[in-house]
């Protein structure tokens, strides 16, 4: 398979469970949703993707989910429908069914008996909060339910190849911990999961691999940490002054060791620094030597959203041109 920008491979890697190569995709109006995106996933992961509304993200998914798609070739392990689920990113389900007849009928419709389906179903909705609502019609659950009863019965499936298209939205804290959870569970069963998502925290900190798309394409794919070591950026402290009490910018003198100024505004400073933790007392006296009043003070590790914007030249929340 040609690799795609940025797109690292060890010689050690897992195997490839799914790849695209050169894959294209045009909507019937004939405007493009993916232009020649390469992209592996690998045995085990939790692959993130991440981009813009727009990017193609859903349409990569259910072409990676799909049969006999062009372009896409799959592992005998993933080859059978059975062995994977795809999570759209509107779940529908039938209103009057109850949210524990939904996803257990969902899981029978995959292949499992019926009582298989039922515990199945029972217990994953426990694990994501809905056991006291699990018998109400699924007609009345709010937009977060409907998302935790959609994953409830992705997890439930126990597929191998797990492909959920936006898997956060609506999601509380609480439900966002469960669904960590349950990807980490996943993995360490054997399975694999590809999600999309515009949440760049979440991603690195439960992701083994993160895939930049931009436009159709897949623009770099790498761990977490390479790619925010890929950027060069250093951690930022933002300092905010009370109104009208700026540091005296003539007698603030030389910087404190290790602190760049990266932008001067009225009524603050933004400035790079190698170790935030020993560079802020520092910064604080050497403002306040100028006469500063300090109003606030927020100290921003760089994150993957900034290494989408600096790899990619766009933004997370931006929506497609």
């Amino acid at each position: 398979m040609k690799r795609g920008p940025g797109d690292t491979r060890d010689a050690s890697a897992a195997r490839m469970l799914v790849e695209a190569e050169d894959l294209a995709y045009a909507y019937p109006d004939g405007s493009s949703a993916l232009r020649e995106l390469s992209l592996a996933v690998r045995e085990g992961e939790r692959l993130g993707i991440l981009g813009p509304n727009g990017s193609g993200k859903s349409t990569l998914l259910r072409l990676l989910g799909g049969d006999r798609i062009p372009h896409v070739r799959r592992d005998p392990t993933v080859a059978d429908p059975r062995r994977r689920w795809l999570a759209p990113d509107q779940p529908v389900f039938r209103p009057w069914l109850s949210g524990r007849e939904n996803a257990a009928l969902l899981l029978e419709l995959h292949g499992a008996l019926p009582a298989e389906a039922r515990t199945a179903a029972g217990a994953w909705l426990d694990r994501f909060g809905l056991a006291a609502d699990a018998d109400r019609p699924a007609g009345t659950y709010s937009a977060g339910m409907r998302r935790r009863l959609a994953l409830s019965a992705a997890f439930g499936t126990g597929v191998r190849l797990l492909l959920l298209d936006e898997p956060l939205a609506g999601l509380d804290p609480e439900g966002r911990g469960a669904f960590a959870q349950a990807l980490s569970g996943h993995r360490a069963a054997g399975g694999t999961a590809v999600f999309s998502a515009h949440d760049p925290i979440f991603a690195a900190a439960n992701c083994d691999r993160v895939a930049f798309v931009v436009d159709g394409r897949c623009e770099v794919a790498d761990t977490p940490t390479r790619l925010l070591s890929r950027i060069g950026v250093r951690p930022r402290v933002e300092i905010q002054f009370a109104a009208g009490r700026d540091p005296d910018r003539d007698a603030l003198g030389s910087v404190p060791d290790g602190v760049r100024p990266s932008a001067w505004s009225e009524g603050g400073v933004t400035l790079e620094v190698e170790d935030p933790g020993r560079a802020l007392p520092e910064t604080l006296a050497w403002v306040l030597r100028a006469g500063a009043s300090v109003a606030s003070v927020d100290v921003r590790k760089p994150d993957l959203g900034d290494a989408f914007a600096i790899l990619t030249g766009r933004r997370l929340e931006d929506d497609a041109r």
